[in-house]
């Protein structure tokens, strides 16, 4: 599709209710991929699964899904009407999640958490795509990480209803739900979780319009041909940045990953808690300091943008990674459960920086034609060094290393700081390349 430089931009007032339905989208999303995290001693019980199994449940099902799908979702989306595009993914991954509250062994619970993984590979493409011509580059950092951090406020959401509902359901050995009959506890968790997301796909669909599609780059790095070849050549042709963006944040989104799923784990094994006492703890962490996280990123890149810093979407993520690293080598060790929901605080929110800000840099950078199969790759990327990779290489350490589920702390504070080292260390080496590639950028 052509793009158009000269149009006059959208009302700053309607971009913003895009990114607040995107928002919605967003956080649904988010409470049908993250409830699972709660719910895995009961998952490990109930299929006799190992640390290892439940890991591929969390991130190798979507990453499979997304090698498959990412790239030519991706080109539908830079080719097609994004919208419509949005609305369909949001049903599918509805259904998906609810067939993981029917699934009755692994293969099947497996092949349902692959298609919910539908919904990061269009709604995040596609979104980022569609915010890329809502707001300018200059004021870009800010939406896409208010929209990002609708994916921790999500995960916060299932935490603290997760942590409920599984409250609620304690010590009941069956649920029964109208039309889908009697289900084991962790079943209807999946299906009640599920069901709003039918009503946001209408939401979507009837309040969002199509927005023009534009471009942000200068004109000596912009190309009139489309295709997925064409974004590769792009890539190519800026290989050190987009290997700092796309391995450097991808192994940064595996420490959080990492956390996100085996935390809840680690204060159940190690400290004695419940499932519901984690899911509150937890679950506000992420709605407060994963939210606010995020959303600080994108300020903070924008204050350095506006300060003459046009590598601020790496150097903010570079500084936070370096700055977390005290507090994750510090919660697993302590022998206070409280004292360890105190520096997971403070290590949620650096750790969350780089999701809005970081990922930014891709639409800014990409040329609109193949914007979101560019943003598409990174998520292909990121899902399996991220999703997957972050929580298998805990569980390796607990099944293979140590040989013991109560060492999953240990596990958590050599993965996590491992990653946040290395992250932290090829962004650096992304931030002359995007200061150079950016000094022509329009604003």
């Amino acid at each position: 599709m052509t793009a158009n430089t000269t149009a006059p931009w959208p009302r700053e007032s309607y971009s913003w209710y895009v990114v607040f339905v995107l928002c919605v989208c967003g956080i649904v999303a988010f409470i049908d991929r993250q409830i699972i995290n709660l719910l895995v001693e009961d998952i490990k019980l109930d299929l006799s699964l190992t640390d290892v199994q439940i890991s591929l449940l969390q991130g190798l099902a979507f990453a499979m899904f997304y090698a498959a799908v990412a790239i030519p979702l991706g080109r539908l989306a830079d080719s097609t009407n994004r919208r419509r595009l949005i609305a369909v993914a949001i049903v599918v991954w509805t259904f998906a999640a609810i067939g993981c509250g029917l699934a009755d062994s692994y293969g099947e619970l497996f092949a349902a958490r692959m298609l919910v993984g539908i919904g990061e590979a269009v709604l995040t493409p596609a979104g980022f795509s569609m915010l890329a011509d809502y707001f300018k580059p200059s004021r870009l950092s800010l939406p896409l990480s208010v929209y990002t951090a609708s994916s921790f406020f999500g995960s916060g959401i299932a935490l603290l209803a997760g942590g409920f509902l599984v409250a609620q359901l304690a010590g009941m050995d069956v649920v029964h739900l109208p039309l889908f009959g009697d289900l084991r506890p962790w079943q209807a968790a999946f299906i009640v979780g599920a069901t709003p997301g039918f009503f946001v796909a209408a939401l979507f669909f009837f309040t969002i319009k199509e927005p023009r599609r534009r471009s942000n780059i200068a004109a000596a790095e912009t190309t009139t041909e489309e295709g997925f070849l064409q974004a590769l050549a792009y890539c190519r042709r800026n290989g050190r940045l987009f290997f700092s963006i796309y391995v450097g944040l991808s192994l940064l989104s595996a420490a959080q990953f990492s956390m996100g799923a085996w935390v809840p784990a680690f204060f159940i094994r190690v400290h004695d808690w419940t499932a519901g006492e984690i899911g509150y703890a937890y679950g506000l962490l992420f709605l407060i300091c994963g939210t606010f996280g995020v959303i600080s990123g994108g300020w903070i890149a924008n204050w350095l943008h506006g300060r003459g810093y046009r590598d601020a979407n790496l150097r903010a993520p570079m500084v936070a990674a370096v700055l977390a690293l005290p507090f994750a080598v510090a919660f697993p060790l302590t022998t206070s459960a409280t004292t360890a929901i105190a520096l997971l605080a403070p290590l949620m929110f650096l750790g969350t920086i780089p999701f809005g800000c970081g990922t930014a840099v891709i639409p800014i950078v990409a040329p609109s034609q193949f914007r979101a199969q560019l943003v598409a790759l990174y998520l292909l990327v990121a899902n399996f060094l991220g999703q997957a990779g972050g929580p298998w290489f805990v569980a390796l350490w607990t099944d293979k290393v140590f040989g013991e589920p109560a060492a999953v702390g240990y596990s958590l504070l050599i993965t996590v700081t491992t990653l946040l080292v290395l992250g932290a260390g090829l962004l650096f080496l992304g931030l002359p390349p995007l200061r150079q590639l950016l000094s022509t950028s329009s604003d």
